[in-house]
């Protein structure tokens, strides 16, 4: 048995200190569930065969976004929820929305409630909705500008044109040229772009030392921060006193999964 089959609860290095984290990667051989604690990457595993097309997580909760329907993370694997066929879903302060054709609807008490109609929607967070039509707000979908947006986060918006930084009612340019991915948890913030990924730093974007030389399609925010690429790669980077051996930086681990499209943490 090698190393990386050790399961990450099994080694000496991972006391309570450093806790484990299950993130979730959509492609489209479907939903793979990775291991990870104190910077290192563990045991993977095919958690839901599905053509995903977006994955989300929140408060504990996981849901997915697939070319049938949406499934949320039960006990016992994925369930449907009886939605329709999906290109996006995220979570805001009253729990879990989705978009599928011409359709933002909410979910609460294991039923949707149409919200509008939104063409083209590509993802979905906290109070943000990005699409080919720009930035909207939810759940009002008010337009709020901007075109051909690939992501959103608190405050920011990723296009295909550059990134994006909201000042009150205005649109700010922060960054030039196509963005995949933003994240932005109120302290960190990261940029996909197609030239690398980015992380702000005292005002400043500085491109990330990763261990690939891959295109990344998607970051997000938990314990540590979690990027994946088009690849196939899982990403994760850990600061260094979080670590068994000090170190910190990125760590990496390929999943050999197609067409990935995301990664999220519960």
């Amino acid at each position: 048995m090698s190393d990386d089959d050790i399961a990450l609860s099994e080694k000496r290095m991972y006391g309570e200190k450093r806790p484990e984290t299950h993130a979730y990667v959509a492609s489209g051989l479907g939903v793979t569930r990775v291991e990870t604690a104190g910077g290192q990457v563990g045991r993977f595993s095919l958690a839901k065969r599905c053509a995903a097309r977006d994955v989300a997580g929140a408060s504990g909760e996981i849901a997915v976004a697939t070319d049938e329907d949406v499934l949320v993370l039960a006990d016992d694997g994925f369930a449907p929820t009886d939605f329709e066929p999906a290109t996006a879903v995220g979570y805001d302060g009253s729990g879990l929305l989705a978009a599928g054709v011409d359709r933002v609807a909410r979910y609460a008490d294991g039923e949707w409630t149409t919200l509008g109609t939104v063409a083209d929607v590509r993802a979905i967070d906290d109070g943000l909705l990005g699409a080919d039509g720009g930035v909207y707000a939810l759940p009002s979908l008010d337009r709020l500008g901007l075109a051909d947006v690939t992501d959103v986060a608190p405050g920011y918006a990723a296009t295909t044109a550059g990134l994006y930084e909201r000042d009150g009612d205005a649109w700010t340019e922060v960054r030039t040229g196509g963005h995949r991915a933003v994240a932005s948890d109120g302290e960190r913030v990261h940029a996909a772009a197609d030239d690398g990924l980015f992380e702000l730093v005292d005002g400043a974007w500085e491109r990330c030392a990763l261990p690939v030389d891959e295109r990344v399609v998607d970051v997000v925010h938990g314990t540590d921060t979690y990027a994946v690429t088009e690849d196939g790669t899982f990403l994760v980077e850990t600061n260094p006193e979080a670590t068994a051996d000090g170190r910190g930086g990125w760590r990496q681990r390929a999943l050999g999964v197609p067409e990935v499209v995301g990664v999220a943490v519960a």
